[in-house]
Order: C-alpha cells, then sequence, then structure tokens
C-alpha cells in the first residue's frame, strides 16, 4: 500500500523518552547481564536432558529470528517513513522485527544458561519495548492517518490471528539497507556463539568440550 506522508492530529499517548533512550537503556540491560553472567552459577547443565532440550530451543530461536528478521527487512528496509508496508510479516502483524527480535533475545539469554539472565531480558523487551512500538505507531498514525488506522484494525500488534501472506510478484528492495540488516543477523549469530561457548567453558570449569548444538 502507497500512501503519501501527510499530518494528522492524534490523541494517542506518547512515549518519546523511550525511543530517545532506547540505545542507554539497552546498554544498561546489556550490563545488568554481564554482571549476572559474571557473578551467579549455570541455572542449568547441558549434558542433562532438559539441559540438551533448553540449548535446542535456544538455538531454534535464534535461527527463526534470523531468517524471520531478514524477511521482515527485505519489506520494509528503506522505506519505513515513505509508506505503509502491508506485505509479507507485514500483513500478518504490524511489528515483525520486535516480534523476531523478541525470540531472538530469548534464544540469546537461554545460551547463557542462567535464567536471571533470561528474566532481565524477557521483562526488558515485555515492559519496555511496548512504549517505543507505541510512539512509532503514533507516528505513523499521524503521519499517514486513516490509511494506518485501517492497516491497525485489520493487523494485529503482535499476535497474529490469521496467516494470510500478501506477497507481490515483484518487490523492489533497496540493496545498501538489505545488507546492513544482513549485517546485523550475523552479528546475532556471533552473540549466540560466543554466549554458548561461555556458558559451556563456565560449566566444565575452564577445560569443558565444546559442543555447539
Amino acid at each position: 500500500m502507497i500512501v503519501s506522508p501527510q499530518h494528522y492530529p492524534v490523541e494517542s499517548p506518547s512515549f518519546e523518552w523511550a525511543v530517545k533512550l532506547r540505545q542507554p537503556v539497552s546498554i544498561i540491560v546489556i550490563g545488568a547481564c554481564a554482571a549476572l553472567l559474571a557473578t551467579t552459577p549455570l541455572s542449568w547443565q547441558g549434558a542433562s536432558l532438559v539441559g540438551l532440550a533448553l540449548d535446542s530451543l535456544g538455538f531454534v530461536l535464534v535461527v527463526v529470528a534470523a531468517f524471520g528478521r531478514i524477511w521482515s527487512s527485505l519489506y520494509i528496509s528503506g522505506y519505513k517513513e515513505d509508506r505503509i508496508v502491508t506485505e509479507g510479516p507485514y500483513a500478518i502483524v504490524r511489528n515483525p522485527l520486535y516480534v523476531f527480535s523478541f525470540l531472538g533475545a530469548l534464544g540469546l539469554g537461554l545460551a547463557t544458561r542462567h535464567i536471571a539472565v533470561l528474566a532481565v531480558v524477557a521483562a526488558a523487551f515485555i515492559l519496555y519495548y511496548p512504549l517505543v512500538v507505541l510512539t512509532e505507531e503514533r507516528n505513523l498514525q499521524g503521519k499517514f492517518g486513516q490509511a494506518y488506522g485501517d492497516y491497525a484494525s485489520r493487523t494485529p500488534r503482535f499476535f497474529p490471528h490469521r496467516f494470510q501472506l500478501v506477497e507481490p510478484d515483484v518487490y523492489p528492495v533497496r540493496p545498501r539497507h538489505a545488507r546492513r540488516s544482513l549485517q546485523q543477523i550475523i552479528l546475532f549469530f556471533w552473540a549466540y556463539l560466543i554466549l554458548h561457548l561461555a556458558a559451556v567453558f563456565q560449566q566444565g570449569g575452564g577445560s569443558a568440550h565444546l559442543p555447539i548444538f
């Protein structure tokens, strides 16, 4: 759907401070997780049945998040401020990048084998990022008016209630923006690998075998 940007009055709440503080809050969360990793013991052992199941779940979540973010980025990269994107994953939920990022964050939390880290990551996403999303949606409502309101009325924010894809035969992709998204995904996998190996190292007291999955 292509709609020219305009400005419309909106009455929904704004949390602009949440958008402005997104990077500092992320740094604080990362710092808190690092402190927990350094000062608390592992919550489960990778060699146990439960440990293997949780490790596998973490890896699956990271893979789903990575490919989901790539899928979403192909549609939104370079168009976020230009028009309402309603194709691909944006036909299922309004904020697929946040959904897949949340799944990936849970996967990274599981990779650490620290329940406290997993809890901090989950709480940060559940309590903070909805404020960011509300502000971004308010801005889109103000820019695109009724067109965005119609899109929001038929497409849920986070939890899909239908999987009716809208996929055009041809879709213009902006290579520079797509490349940046792919680079971010590579960092995502590196983060998983480092966190997982750190957990294996901690479990073995510094001399463990290094199974990755």
